[in-house]
This record gives structure tokens, sequence and C-alpha cells, in this order.
């Protein structure tokens, strides 16, 4: 195929309303469908159903499952020294950039698209949270007046935009920031609000969702909102905002300037209060954790009893990945300001060193999640210390960046104890068969397909990123053990099956580790079958565990045994279940029982999964083309866009390049679209290779065409 005349950095897509700076002026005339990059930055994963609650299985069954969670977050935050944004970005292979990854969808109800992408969320932000059950909100901020002050479009016809624009990139409706308004303005929003919710019933948009924010601390006092431009109140059931977050200045937060500093509450409302007109759990109260994620801590108790009770309202938690990486950041600088010794040199190695940092990191943004402990079934209370830190919480806090110079900051100093899981129950969306995780986190150093490592190169897309474990890491003695000496438990990023990680499990002590991994509601049949796919390094008594809803108390622990030899030294066992047909699975943990003595022991865990009878493959993905291509001027490199059409019984589809037996993974990705950024010459052609999976986890057909350097 012949070089198209254009600068190769022409060819990438360029990300919705990413060029001009009058925003209005594009959307007024944008139509995606006309838009050839727009299909690039399109999801096709549908919102999966979410499993009802069973307290008995919860980390902590006294929290009430209707408590909401709602997150503000980027797709991708760089966590090299050099800030770059990359949430314009859909995924990249062979990227030189060191970044975060979501991983604790199980406690986020409503997630906002945020920073820089506006309207249209990033697709892979789309794809993780639908793959578990969340809504994903694009952010109208600080909207422009001719947005909704009918000056050029009228407002039915700017409703009817965004519709169009969530109904074709596929995400759930917009997060709606407005601040500083008069009341006409905020009238006019109401009306736009009610106008889009009427635009998205005509789409079959039928789980469209607005989230309202307008810097307001007392829900009591803006919604159902303002009334309607004559003046008359707007009623219970008019159309509005299917939520709202208050802002975070009714907790005591301030900032020395700007925004985002409303007035303290000194009583929160009441579920009766607010009963009267909506939902209160359908009330967020907001929390910047930017200057410091320790302030959950503080001041989540003030709306949720910790690990179960009297629940005022949900959480809305953002920016909590800058909160840790700040928090990150200033351990580093005070152990490289301190005295070096033995101790703070290795502290700095482990928090820097390309081999430790990733682990290092996570298992900060764990506590923050699960709490100080890292065990989400934890209670995680502060300790008089830790209290004694925090203070009273309705003393006054202020955003730390803009303290005065020489004042102690107040919130990157508050330790981290209770976690999000301590105020909100975990979810699940595993409620029907096929079930089927490798643990791919959706970053990764190098890629494995079926046990080979088919790429040596960084790579992040959460887009692909696998259905995660509900506890991590939910960790207890089994059969006796220590809970002092359990075994660890964490992803590896040096091996995996599939993807870019595994799950390992290791230790010198061998107590007897029962580590809970998924909650689930999965009705048992004579054809249900429970598979793993292992690597033992060392010998031990690998168990997987079964949690039945008629008897919640106890896990009926199946032997791992050899099972069948896969590539890479990896082993598959399959056991089927029809001993337990007519029950409900509840839960799946593994155990490794406890030996007579201490011992070294370590396995990896490449695949976990439920399945059903055989299903036929899935086929071969049909009309794949290379849809336009450029070459660099070096000659020995190019970039090419591809299609497909897309199957919606396929999971995803990994592209590679083909050389007799051996593959170069080249990205995966849950579309019908994708761009490959820096091809490598190997010869007159070269050979492209896509393969569809199941949702079984089972290859399907692959279809290839090639690429002609001439």
């Amino acid at each position: 195929m012949a070089a198209v005349a254009q600068a190769p950095r022409d060819l990438a897509p360029q990300y919705p309303f990413s060029g001009p700076k009058d925003h209005w002026e594009a959307f007024k005339v944008y139509d995606p469908v006309s838009d050839p990059d727009a299909p690039h930055f399109r999801s096709h994963v549908a919102r999966a159903k979410r499993i009802g609650p069973f307290s008995a299985t919860q980390a902590h069954p006294r929290l009430d499952a209707a408590v909401s969670g709602a997150t503000l977050l980027a797709a991708y935050l760089t966590l090299s020294d050099t800030d770059i944004d990359l949430n314009r970005t859909r995924y990249a292979v062979g990227s030189p950039h060191w970044v975060h990854v979501e991983r604790f969808w199980q406690f986020q109800d409503v997630v906002v698209g945020w920073n820089t992408t506006g309207l249209v969320p990033n697709p892979s932000l789309t794809d993780v949270a639908h793959r578990n059950g969340a809504r994903c909100l694009g952010t109208m901020f600080q909207p422009d007046p001719r947005f909704f002050n009918e000056a050029e479009l009228s407002r039915s016809v700017v409703a009817g935009k965004l519709v169009d624009l969530a109904k074709y990139f596929g995400f759930d409706g917009y997060f709606v920031n407005f601040e500083g308004y008069t009341e006409k303005d905020a009238s006019a929003v109401q009306d736009l609000i009610a106008d889009m919710q009427k635009a998205a019933r005509q789409a079959g948009l039928v789980d469209f969702h607005i989230q309202f924010y307008n810097g307001y601390t007392d829900a009591r006092d803006v919604w159902p909102g303002f009334p309607h431009p004559d003046g008359t109140p707007r009623g219970a059931s008019e159309d509005r905002a299917n939520s709202m977050m208050i802002d975070q200045g009714w907790s005591n937060y301030a900032m020395t300037r700007g925004c985002c500093s409303g007035p303290p509450l000194a009583n929160l409302p009441t579920p009766t209060e607010l009963g009267q007109n909506y939902n209160p759990f359908d009330v967020y109260y907001g929390l910047q954790l930017y200057p410091g994620p320790g302030y959950l801590g503080l001041i989540g108790p003030t709306v949720i009893e910790p690990n179960g009770g009297k629940a005022l309202g949900g959480l809305q938690i953002y920016s909590v990945e800058d909160g840790l990486r700040k928090m990150r950041r200033a351990r580093l600088d005070a152990l490289r300001a301190a005295a070096p010794t033995d101790s703070t040199r290795a502290e700095i190695d482990h928090l820097t060193n390309v081999a430790t940092r990733r682990p290092a990191w996570y298992d900060l943004h764990r506590k923050f999640w699960s709490g100080k402990s890292g065990n989400p079934a934890m209670d995680n209370t502060p300790t008089a210390a830790e209290q004694a830190i925090y203070g009273p919480a309705a003393a006054r806090k202020l955003y730390t960046d803009y303290q005065a110079p020489g004042k102690e900051t107040d919130q990157i100093r508050l330790p981290i104890t209770y976690g999000v899981a301590n105020f909100i129950a975990e979810r699940s969306v595993i409620g029907a068969l096929p079930f089927v995780s490798h643990f791919n986190t959706g970053d990764g150093d190098r890629f494995f397909a079926g046990g080979v490592k088919v790429a040596e190169t960084p790579w992040y897309n959460l887009g692909i990123q696998d259905i995660l474990p509900t506890w991590t890491w939910w960790k207890q003695p089994m059969q006796g053990g220590d809970a002092d000496a359990l075994l660890d438990v964490d992803y590896d990023f040096t091996d995996a099956y599939d993807g870019g990680a595994s799950i390992r499990i290791s230790g010198d002590k061998n107590s007897g580790t029962d580590i809970r991994l998924y909650k689930t509601h999965i009705a048992v049949d004579a054809a249900t079958t429970l598979g793993l796919i292992y690597k033992p390094e060392t010998p031990g008594d690998l168990k997987v565990g079964l949690v039945f809803e008629d008897a919640p108390n106890v896990t009926e622990w199946l032997p791992v045994t050899k099972g069948t030899a896969l590539k890479g030294g990896w082993r598959q066992w399959r056991k089927g279940l029809k001993a337990y047909q007519g029950r409900t699975l509840a839960a799946l943990s593994l155990g490794v029982a406890r030996s007579a003595k201490p011992s070294p022991y370590a396995v990896n865990i490449g695949q976990i999964a439920l399945t059903a009878a055989a299903n036929k493959p899935v086929q071969a993905p049909k009309s794949l083309a290379i849809t336009a291509t450029q070459s660099h001027s070096d000659g020995q490199t190019a970039d090419l866009r591809l299609a497909w059409t897309f199957d919606a019984s396929v999971a995803y589809y990994d592209l590679f390049t083909t050389t007799g037996k051996t593959r170069t993974w080249l990205g995966r990705i849950a579309s019908d679209k994708y761009y490959v950024n820096g091809l490598k010459h190997d010869g007159a052609s070269t050979a492209l290779q896509l393969v569809p999976y199941g949702r079984d986890g089972q290859t399907g057909e692959p279809v290839a065409t090639k690429f002609n350097w001439a």
C-alpha cells in the first residue's frame, strides 16, 4: 500500500474538541458521524449489570449497600517527575511515561471523567467503568453561557447535541459543574438539564445520568434547584439532575483564595429531610483530596459511620491520585533532606527504582481504598496518636498549596487510616457465566498471550483492564494459621499468562492463608466449571475456596491438582461443580494450606474462570482493512489506521505482527478501530493478524492482512 503524503503526527486520531480554543464554536457545528477521528474514541462496552447486595459476604456486613460512592478522576496520571497530560490518549504501547491507572471500581457508582477531556470522557475510562457496572460521565465545566442562553441555538437543540455525543461515544451523561452565576442563568441551566433528560428519553438512553454541582454546601437549599424563569417553583416530579455533589466546604474544608470554599454545615441534612423529594444517597458529599488523602479518615465518619451504622449520604472523592502523588513526593523530599542512612537510602530506592516503584505506589494507593492495613475487611480505626494528628473534624482545614509561606500545611500530614472500604460496601458484576479474569490491570512492562511473552515494552490501556479482585487484599488465617504470618499477595508484572500481570502468592512462612478474591452471585448447575491457570514455583497445597449463599460462614475448599501443562510453565486445572448444583456461589477464594513447619512458598495465578458448557468460538473479524498509512522519514517505521466490523460477542481484539511462528503484540482493544504508532520495517511487507477473544477467554478465528512497505 502506497504511503500517503502527510506528516506522521497527522495520522494520530485527534481527540474531540481538542483543537479550537472556542469550544462553543466547535460544538455548535460538530457532528461525530462526519469526524474521521471520532470512531477511535468510541466506547463499545455496555454497562454490566451489578449483582444485588448480600451483606453476609461483605467485608463489613453492617455497611448499607444503598450508600453510594462517586469519583472525579483522570484516566491517566503521569507519575514521573515531569507532568505530562495523557488524558487524551486512549492507550500507548512503547510509552516512555510511568502512569497511574485506577483499580478500585468496586466502590464507584458514578465516575466523572475529570481533567482536560471535557464533554467526552476518555473512552478507556468509559470501557472500564462499564465493565465494572459504573456510570461514566463527561464534564461540562463552567459552561459557556451560549450553551444555555439561547442566543445562537435553542436549549432543546443544545440538549439534543449533548445527548447525541453521549450516545455516539458510549458514555452515560454529564457532570454539570456550574458556579458563579446570576439567578437567571441558574434557572436557564436547570432548564437545559431538563431538556437533556427529555432528549435522552427520545434517543432511547434509559440509563442517562446528570450530576449537578454549583459550589453550594447544603442540599436543602439547592436541590431540586432554582425556580422557573417566571418564579414558579420546580415540582418534585419535573426533570432534574439525577444526583448532586455538595461542595467540599460543607466539611470545613477551605482555600485561602479561589473557589470551592462554601460555608461549612453545622448539621448535615438527615435522610428524612432529603427523602421528601429525592433519594438522600443521590446526594454526594464532596471530598477534595488533592492536598492530602488522609482527610478522608477525618471527615468520612461525619457522613457515614465507619464499618456500619448511620449514613447521611454518599461520598464523592476527587483528585485523590494527585493527593497520593503529592504524599509520595513529600515523603521523597523528606528522605532526601534527612541525614543519609542505610534506611533512608533503601526507602528512596524502593520509591524510585524501576523494579519497585510500581508496588510502592500501589501500596499507598491500596491503603487509601482498603484502609491503612491494606486489608478492606479490617476496621482501620485511627489510633489515639493518629486521632491527635487529625484533631477535631470541625476545625478549619486549609488547601495545602495555598497556605501562607512559613505556616504548617494542614492536610498533607494527615495519616491514612480509614479507607473507602470502611464507608462504601463493595459492588460486583459477577452474576452470570462466563466469568474470566487474567488479573490484567491495564498497564505493564511487557505483554503475554497464552503464556508466551509477545511484547517487551511498557504500555498502558485502562480500557482492557480485567475484572480485578473485589477485595485487595482480604487475607485471613486458614486452618489454624497465624494472623501475623500470612503469605504475601500482590500483582506481579514480571510474568503473566494473558496481559501484563498475574497474581503472586509468596512468603517465607506458610501459616495457612485464605485470600478472599471475588464477590459473586452464580447459580451453579451441572455444567458449571471452575478453572485456574497457575505456575507453581515451589511445592505447596494450593486450594480454591467456594462460599455459598446458604452457608456464608463456610468455605468449601477444593484442592488444585497438577492439571494440564501449558506454554511458559503454566498449568491449567479445571473442576466441574456438579456436586454443588442448585446452590448459589457467593464468593471465591484462594488458599494455601498450613504446613507442618515454616517453608518458602511461591505461586503465580494467571487466570481464574467460571464457565458453563463449551461455547462456539467467536468468528473471525470481518472487513479488516488498513484505512490510512504514513511512513516516517527514516523509512524504517510507519503509522497505520486499521478498521474492522465490531462483534458484540467479542470481549476484545489483539493485534499482532507475525513472522513465521513468532508474534509481536501491537495492542489490544474492545473496539473496531486501532491506530498503530511506529510499526517497524521488517521486509517488503509486514503481516498483521487480528485475533478476537470470546467472553469465555478463548481465542476465536484470526484474520490477517499485509502492509506493503514499497
